[in-house]
């Protein structure tokens, strides 16, 4: 795989257009937005594929719905909260963002998301079931999941606690990346590319 292009979110940064997605979502159309700068997409594009990655995906909407679920009963529960705890609900944003409307698919791993990502990616390239791949790593933090992260033998990336931030890449067909075994820090491996 080459890399086009890539970009990088953190919760701090602000977008218009999407005032009601959650942090989770916006992250991702921001860093999704940034790697595509330099380049053009055609309207409505089918030969550009979207992955999105994440270790615990959006766990603080999904523990925020479940809260309300708990203090407002179903009645009274709001169902755009609802709607931004699915997984895939990031990789609805960017494609509507972006106007891609190739193939999508959402990954959620414990184990070295960002690895398996990359070789679903290169599979997808390998096979010519898109010309260019849209791929997005991002993960946040939540107070229950700080919590038990220090109690706990999640594989994660961080000793102290989640990072909240967000990191795509737009890949095409080539021989510059090499997968390792094991991505320990997928932010920094990001960036080292």
């Amino acid at each position: 795989m080459k890399v086009l292009g890539k970009g990088f979110a953190d919760k701090d940064d602000k977008i218009k257009g999407i005032r009601r997605a959650d942090n989770f979502a916006k992250m991702s159309v921001i860093a999704s937005k940034q790697a595509c700068l330099d380049f053009e997409f055609k309207k409505n594009d089918t030969n550009i594929a979207i992955i999105v990655s994440t270790q615990f995906g959006p766990h603080a909407t999904t523990f925020k719905f479940l809260d309300n679920l708990i203090d407002y009963s179903d009645t009274a529960v709001s169902p755009l909260t609802f709607s931004h705890s699915v997984h895939n609900a990031a990789a609805s944003y960017i494609a509507s963002q972006l106007e891609i409307r190739g193939q999508s698919l959402t990954m959620t791993t414990f184990e070295d998301p960002l690895r398996q990502a990359l070789i679903l990616a290169d599979s997808w390239l390998e096979l010519k079931q898109a010309e260019k791949i849209l791929l997005c790593y991002i993960d946040e933090e939540s107070i229950p999941l700080n919590m038990i992260h220090g109690h706990c033998a999640f594989p994660t990336y961080s000793k102290n606690k989640l990072v909240t931030r967000a990191a795509s890449l737009l890949l095409k067909t080539g021989n510059d990346i090499i997968i390792p075994e094991k991505i320990f820090n997928p932010f920094k491996f990001i960036e080292e590319l």
